[in-house]
Formats: structure tokens, C-alpha cells, sequence
């Protein structure tokens, strides 16, 4: 991911948010990434490397897909994060009352496909590249929230998003955001077991 696609990720960001208004759902309002300071925060993501694009390779004329590839497109992106203060509302009172951490756990947010490469197998492989990048993180979790009223997207991630045979995420209990005034449900996959790898340190803040 390079500063120079910011533009390229405000304009999927905002495609996304034109068709949520579109449907009723009131998640992000249309223009809310082309302010400054969204802008601003997504350089800084960019130079944090939380942010990756999905790069779809289109398949020559032999139908070959690797290392012989004609063309490239961005089909979408995603944000991976671990102390963003949205998570802390969202998960850190009940994880603390389950004897958790907050901080254990690689949260994925802004997943967002162009309407062409929606359908064609992409969302598995995302998952399964945050999977291997909670492993990197010394974590343990998987996390991730979408609106509570978006039963679809609901059912998806908890039945399917991790690909055929693999099924979906846990989903717990929804939480309410105050500052938003929305309801979020919330989604967990515990990808590394403590007992074969207990190397995340919990805080106490």
C-alpha cells in the first residue's frame, strides 16, 4: 500500500458508503472520507502499514493467473489495527468481564470489495491472510464488528466468511456505541490456542 492510492481508497470507501445509504443502512455517511482529517488518518494508516489492498490479477488469454498476468486491478481494502480507542468501546468492559484482553486481538475493519469482485471468493483469503497476521502479532484473536441491524452481513460472517468447509466467526453479544448512537454486533475467532502459545502479556491499563 502506497500514499499515492489514498485517492483510489477514499473513492471505494465512499462508493461503499453511497450504496449502505442506499439500502438504509447508516453506517457511513456519503463525504465522511473525503474530509481532511479522514484523509489525514488514512496516510497516517498507510505509513503504519495498516492498511492492504486486494489485488485481483486477471488471467491472460491461456487462462493462467500466475506469473503470466496481463493486468492488476484494486478490487478493494482492508484495515488491520490492535489499539484503535473504536475497538477499546467496543470489546474492553466485556472482555474484562470475561477475564480478557482488549489488546489481544487483531481487529479488521473497512473490509470493502468493488461491486465487480463481490461473490468470487476474495473475503476467505483476507481472512486467512489476518489469521496469519494475528499469528505475526503474538496474539491470540480475530476480531471484528459490523452494525447490528445488517442481518446479512451478520449471517456472512458468522456462516461463511472464512470459506467453504471453515464456516464463519463466533459471534457474541451486541454492544451499544453512545458517541454513534448504534448497535454493533461483534465477531471473534480465537486463531491461536493458549495453550500451545501463551505469549500475549495482558495489561492492566
Amino acid at each position: 500500500t502506497r500514499p499515492e492510492e489514498v485517492d483510489e481508497f477514499i473513492d471505494i470507501l465512499e462508493t461503499a458508503a453511497e450504496w449502505l445509504m442506499a439500502n438504509n443502512i447508516k453506517q457511513w455517511p456519503p463525504g465522511m472520507f473525503r474530509n481532511p482529517t479522514a484523509r489525514a488518518s488514512m496516510l497516517t494508516g498507510i505509513a503504519n502499514k495498516q492498511y492492504y489492498t486486494i489485488d485481483y490479477h486477471y488471467p491472460n488469454n491461456n487462462g493462467e493467473s500466475k506469473g503470466t498476468t496481463t493486468k492488476t486491478d484494486i478490487a478493494g481494502l482492508f484495515v488491520t489495527n490492535f489499539d484503535d480507542p473504536f475497538d477499546e468501546l467496543l470489546w474492553k468492559e466485556y472482555l474484562t468481564e470475561q477475564g480478557g484482553d482488549w489488546k489481544d486481538a487483531l481487529y479488521l475493519h473497512r473490509l470493502v470489495l468493488k461491486a465487480p469482485y463481490k461473490g468470487v471468493g476474495l473475503t476467505p483469503k483476507i481472512v486467512e491472510f489476518v489469521e496469519g497476521k494475528v499469528k505475526e502479532s503474538r496474539r491470540h484473536y480475530l476480531r471484528l464488528d459490523c452494525l447490528a441491524n445488517n442481518e446479512r452481513l451478520r449471517r456472512f460472517y458468522g456462516e461463511k466468511c472464512r470459506g467453504a468447509g471453515k464456516g464463519g466467526l463466533n459471534q457474541l453479544s451486541t454492544v451499544w456505541n453512545p458517541d454513534l448512537g448504534l448497535e454493533f454486533a461483534r465477531f471473534e475467532l480465537q486463531v491461536v490456542p493458549f495453550k500451545s502459545s501463551p505469549f500475549f502479556v495482558t495489561t492492566t491499563d
